[in-house]
């Protein structure tokens, strides 16, 4: 039979007599994914009781926000919401509510799905992770483990915190299209992060998910943005899949769902500005 444990601390984890246990925080892809596939030696850890997981705060100019916290404290969060707003919006719009308050961030971006919602995001806000193991820690770009197509960790390595450097400046926004207006996967998701000045974009970034990876930076969808052109935006945007999915059957539903979140997003980006700028 498989064993569980349910440690309070990473120390009490990495204490255990195992290299790689498998590990469990909202569970909501690891039960699909893993439940069945059990050896008898098994040691399963369900790390949602870690309290170095936890807590949104602001800490030496950077937003910190801990691996095991749920999709519905990320929206809920006013931290969020002020300096992450394009994370407050993927968190929003992922699966159901009940699937929202179990996911966590740090599993989705462990997981390694190219269909998840909070990666672009991370990435557009240029977000670094914090990944602990028996070994040490390491910092890490979340563009760096969200561009691989597959899980980011290596065994036995958990994804601490995210950081993010507070910029008052910066404006973002994540939107996604699915099969259906609510509780559904994304077809197609991308976010965007610049700052904004009477208009005009500057420092633009924006990373697409879903092309076969979870995130991956459009260099010449940035560069259009900052060009204040909204249809470039689009072009570059239908080039830039073609590019990452050549010949796949959905590249032209892509090419056109991309074309269709490029002129919402960037409408999103100016109304979000005007009201940063209204409150000063």
């Amino acid at each position: 039979m498989s064993i569980l444990v349910r440690p309070s601390s990473l120390t009490e984890l990495f204490s255990y007599e195992y290299d790689a246990p498998e590990l469990i925080a909202g569970g909501t892809d690891w039960m699909i994914a893993r439940r069945s596939n059990l050896t008898q030696d098994t040691l399963c850890a369900d790390i949602s009781c870690v309290n170095e997981l936890k807590g949104i705060e602001i800490i030496n100019g950077e937003l910190r926000i801990g691996a095991s916290e749920t999709m519905t404290a990320l929206h809920k969060s006013p931290l969020v919401r002020r300096y992450a707003s394009a994370l407050s919006d993927a968190a929003y719009v992922m699966g159901s509510e009940q699937i929202r308050a179990r996911a966590t961030v740090g599993g989705n971006v462990a997981n390694g799905s190219p269909a998840a919602d909070t990666p672009a995001a991370l990435c557009a806000l240029n977000a670094y992770a914090v990944i602990v193991s028996k070994n040490g820690a390491r910092r890490a770009p979340v563009s760096e483990l969200a561009s691989s197509g597959k899980a980011p960790l290596a065994p036995g390595e958990v994804i601490k915190e995210f950081l993010i450097e507070i910029d008052q400046k910066s404006i973002s926004a994540f939107m996604k299209i699915g099969s259906r207006r609510q509780v559904s996967i994304s077809r197609v998701n991308m976010a965007a992060c610049a700052v904004c000045s009477r208009g005009k974009f500057t420092q633009a970034k924006v990373f697409v998910g879903t092309l076969g990876a979870a995130a991956r930076f459009s260099e010449e969808a940035s560069e259009a943005l900052c060009r204040g052109a909204h249809t470039e935006l689009a072009d570059a945007l239908a080039s830039f899949a073609a590019r990452q999915i050549p010949g796949r059957p959905t590249l032209a539903y892509k090419q056109s769902a991309l074309r269709a979140l490029a002129m919402d997003i960037y409408a999103e980006l100016l109304k979000r500005a005007e009201e940063a700028e209204n409150n000063g």
